[in-house]
């Protein structure tokens, strides 16, 4: 579904006159607003930016509209208290209603004509992420199919880290999702891609499915390409957030368009000196949820506009992204300055033959350690490509360290980061000066972390 931009204007418009009027943890932001004299996105732009540090300071009451009483919705089960999956420090505990979150989903299904045809709403789909992020959770004790089975999902992992998956644990989730039969598959790929290449390495047999959403992490093409050598169904990137709900969905032409039906979308760009105005950021404000009210919040990621003219699909609503080139807090800046993003990296470490994977700590300006997993032999000839590959992007006097491991690194959520800083590094100088807290001086000079 999409909505006549008439339509998505007094969304909009209802959205912010509510969250202004009548829900707590907006009161602070009543100052900023011009009044309703002045053109919308004017009112919009000239608002405060939310993030997760507010979202925990006013938790449970302060995003929720003056009227409705949180211990009854809690009670009848209209509403839980549902967590992030970010890692420790991102981790947000939120009111969730799970019928928002439901018809976002729907409305975010129509953006490719692919998963149109095949989400019906009851048709089976299997889950493979972390069980921190999904299903019943993590527990010590393994689950049954049945404890696994949560409506018409079935989450197949149980542990935090797919290098600690035994033989017995691949053949086991492989013939779950033979059994089960799914049309479709939702996966971080960062378990997906390791799944794949021990299915392929041990021979065995695996339904194919129709369609593979991929969401929860950045897809890094080492990993596309080993998903599939095994699966044959069209992969799809789904975007959004456990607060804001599902914002683009990838169509079949591979652009990421907005769900212009569930929320409104302002993309903030960086200072063209950075890439702007091209790479920016993506501030989400949520339409249709009664019990969370969620305006101009900052989702994290870095966004990538397209601008190669009207998209072959024919969709023209919202936004039309490019990419999403991962997460702000994993850009890193070269010591002349210059930003770095994960999808940079990516597009270089990819290139080299033999890695499977790569993960980056930044531990000073001019110091590298990089782990990297592969199967190649030697892993000397991966080590040393992968290497150039990064002098090539921060300085060939850069101290490189590579590492190959059999495992990368998780975060307390199951979640893997791709890049690290060991030192503060203050990302809102990438915004310019319209920023309220930017900076002109170096990036590595102020901490400020989201």
């Amino acid at each position: 579904m999409t909505l006549p931009p008439s339509d998505h204007d007094a969304l909009s418009l209802e959205t912010l006159n509510l969250a202004l009027g009548h829900v707590p943890g907006y009161a602070p932001w009543r100052r900023f607003d011009p009044g309703r004299h002045v053109p919308l996105d004017q009112r919009y732009a000239a608002l405060p930016v939310l993030t997760k540090q507010e979202l925990r300071a006013h938790f449970p009451h302060g995003f929720i509209p003056h009227g409705r009483d949180l211990q009854a919705a809690l009670a009848s089960g209209e509403v839980e208290f549902a967590k992030t999956s970010g890692s420790t420090d991102d981790q947000v505990t939120l009111v969730f209603h799970a019928p928002w979150w439901e018809a976002s989903e729907r409305a975010a299904w129509q953006l490719n004509a692919r998963s149109a045809a095949i989400a019906t709403g009851s048709h089976r789909e299997v889950v493979l992420a972390s069980p921190r992020c999904v299903g019943p959770g993590y527990t010590e004790r393994p689950l049954s199919v049945a404890e696994r089975t949560l409506g018409r999902h079935l989450y197949l992992n149980q542990k935090m880290n797919p290098a600690t998956w035994t033989d017995a644990d691949v053949a086991r989730m492989a013939a779950e999702l033979n059994e089960y039969q799914p049309v479709a598959l939702e996966a971080d790929p960062a378990y997906l891609a390791p799944f794949a290449s021990r299915v392929e390495r041990a021979g065995l047999a695996i339904h194919q499915l129709q369609i593979i959403f991929l969401t929860y992490s950045y897809p890094s093409r080492a990993y596309l390409r080993r998903i599939r050598r095994v699966f044959a169904a069209p992969t799809v990137s789904s975007y959004g957030s456990t607060e804001t709900g599902h914002v683009f969905m990838q169509c079949e032409e591979g652009r990421l368009h907005q769900n212009t039906a569930h929320c409104r979308v302002d993309f903030e760009p960086w200072q063209s000196r950075y890439g702007g105005p091209t790479l920016g950021r993506l501030l989400v404000t949520v339409f249709h949820n009664p019990w969370f009210a969620v305006l101009r919040f900052d989702v994290g990621d870095v966004a990538h506009l397209d601008e190669r003219g009207r998209c072959p699909c024919g969709r023209t609503d919202g936004l039309t992204l490019a990419s999403i080139d991962g997460r702000t807090k994993d850009v890193t800046f070269t010591p002349e300055g210059e930003p770095v993003t994960v999808d940079r990296l990516d597009r270089a470490l990819s290139g080299v033959e033999g890695l499977d994977a790569w993960q980056l700590d930044h531990r000073a300006a001019r110091e590298f350690s990089l782990r990297i997993h592969t199967d190649a032999s030697p892993t000397g000839r991966v080590r040393d490509a992968a290497a150039e590959r990064l002098r090539e992007i921060y300085g060939a006097s850069c101290q490189v360290e590579v590492q190959a491991v059999a495992s990368l690194e998780a975060e307390s959520s199951g979640k893997f980061r791709f890049v690290r800083s060991g030192f503060p590094v203050d990302h809102t100088v990438l915004y310019g000066a319209h920023h309220p807290s930017a900076t002109d001086e170096s990036p590595f000079s102020v901490v400020h972390f989201p």
